[in-house]
């Protein structure tokens, strides 16, 4: 495998764009295992909580899909540090909470700053390294999923426990601070800026995104959709406490990060001939997780498998967007965000019923299918793309 050129500076650069998406990561991550606390704090329910994880998403999703024409216009570094600043005060808001309402408001504030830094950070790495090795590169930079993961929970419940939420809020809150300075030691890519926003119709109309953006909505449905009740699944097969779903969520989490050795491959194969094929491998997987956690063993081995198929599908989708042409690679990696938090939004809250009423297999054979469909759509149709690029 040929690995990512040595040059230290290089090397720097992506270690601070992985930090960046680790510090969404965590603070995106940590409001779960600090519910209980949060809502004794502000005499609140899970309901309420709930709503605050959704402002979140919401705010992703509108800021990704309002700044995506704009990304390529505005100098990313410096965007992605203003980002920062706003997430920084973002968790203030929330640390300072009086009441569960000022709590949803500094989450959708948060979910703002993350719209703009989540697809900024795709599209910089994208910018700043050469071709024949850019799947290799936004591989190391999406680990930072996995840093989250498996750092994250643990980070959050034991600040917690030593301070109180509040406190876990202000140190994620200087993490975002940090980070300001931290991306400003990355490169200007000002010069490569477009002189307008590029709009969605202009970038849609690059061979493939459209196709890969659908492929984006199936995979992120199908995970979430799934993810989401997982843990809770586990919990109650084994009749355990907050620890297995911890384990099983640092299990995946390690296997997302380990994935990052078969990124050379995907630049060595090529994304678009690997899309369905990962889709397809998905869908398999979404068979084989529910029967795997009914052994305990299993159900904390088996995620691993589940991380490291599930990175090569999203660096496949993330590495096909990053050779776009620079003037639409910003507007299509906003809209990648876009499609993401869309499927975050509808994979909780259309499935929560399906598996209160059917259980776990009903929300995964649900989630088969439709990677199975999404496989068989981008195999009869990325041909014909390759043919008229």
């Amino acid at each position: 495998m040929t690995a990512i050129p040595s040059d230290q500076s290089f090397q720097g650069h992506l270690l601070l764009l992985m930090s960046g998406i680790a510090a969404v990561g965590i603070q995106a991550l940590m409001l779960s295992p600090l519910m209980p606390d949060i809502a004794r704090a502000l005499a609140a329910g899970p309901v309420e909580v709930g709503i605050a994880s959704g402002a979140y998403g919401v705010g992703v999703a509108l800021s990704a899909l309002l700044a995506a024409p704009r990304l390529g216009q505005w100098p990313k570094r410096r965007a992605i540090q203003i980002a920062f600043a706003v997430m920084a005060a973002g968790l203030m808001l929330c640390a300072s909470a009086f009441d569960w309402r000022l709590l949803v408001f500094g989450q959708f504030v948060t979910g703002l700053a993350a719209g703009v830094i989540i697809p900024g950070t795709y599209a910089l790495t994208a910018d700043l390294t050469p071709d024949h090795m850019r799947s290799r590169a936004i591989g190391r930079v999406i680990t930072g999923w996995s840093v989250a993961m498996v750092a994250g929970i643990p980070f959050a419940a034991l600040i917690a426990d030593l301070l109180s939420w509040r406190g876990t809020f202000i140190i994620v809150a200087a993490l975002a601070a940090v980070m300001i300075f931290g991306i400003g030691l990355l490169p200007r890519t000002e010069a490569s800026a477009a002189s307008r926003p590029v709009p969605y119709a202009q970038a849609l109309a690059v061979k493939g995104i459209p196709l890969v953006l659908f492929a984006t909505f199936v995979n992120m449905i199908a995970f979430y959709q799934t993810y989401t009740f997982i843990g809770d699944h586990v919990r109650h097969v084994h009749d355990a406490g907050a620890w297995l779903g911890g384990l099983f969520a640092c299990s995946y989490g390690i296997g997302f990060g380990l994935a990052v050795f078969f990124d050379g491959w995907i630049d060595r194969v090529g994304p678009s001939r690997l899309m369905a094929a990962s889709l397809f491998v998905l869908g398999i997987n979404y068979i084989l997780l529910p029967l795997a956690t009914f052994n305990i063993a299993t159900a904390i081995a088996y995620p691993v498998v589940w991380g490291l198929i599930q990175h090569v599908g999203m660096n496949t989708l993330v590495s096909y967007i990053g050779a776009a042409p620079q003037a639409e690679r910003s507007t299509a990696m906003g809209l990648f965000s876009f499609v993401t938090y869309v499927a975050v939004g509808l994979g909780g809250a259309a499935y929560g019923s399906v598996y209160a009423a059917h259980g776990i297999f009903a929300n995964t054979i649900a989630a088969t299918l439709t990677l199975w469909i999404g496989a068989a759509v981008v195999f009869l149709l990325m041909p014909k793309v390759k043919a008229a690029a």
